[in-house]
């Protein structure tokens, strides 16, 4: 459901976001309530990271053979606009989908604590 597919220097490149992407960014110190806060300060360091990240996800057994970051940021600097360009931003949104899909929204949350009383 988030996966897609990276073509860059000759090769394709699956991406899938979940939940060994989420245990990558951890193990990188990064709490889930800062990832926002990162992408805003330093799209350019985190954005292609995530992306890696998802690259390495997809890859057979989560080794990450064959892929490099230099992979994503050759990637990204094909896009029309780059960094900040519709598809790299298409791919953010797969990763900030995978991240609140199925959480509740405050008014979710509200309803469900008025129907408890």
């Amino acid at each position: 459901m988030y996966r897609t597919e990276l073509n860059v220097n000759g090769k394709t490149i699956p991406v899938k976001f979940g939940a060994y992407v989420m245990k990558l960014i951890a193990d990188e110190g990064i709490k889930l309530t800062e990832i926002s806060e990162r992408l805003q300060s330093n799209p350019a360091d985190s954005l292609p990271k995530i992306i890696y990240y998802g690259a390495v996800n997809a890859s057979p057994d989560r080794k990450g053979e064959d892929i490099s970051i230099n992979d994503i940021y050759d990637w990204i600097d094909e896009q029309p606009g780059g960094l900040f360009g519709k598809t790299v931003m298409d791919v953010l949104n797969l990763f900030t989908s995978q991240m609140t899909d199925g959480v509740p929204s405050v008014k979710e949350k509200a309803s469900a604590g008025a129907k408890k009383k």
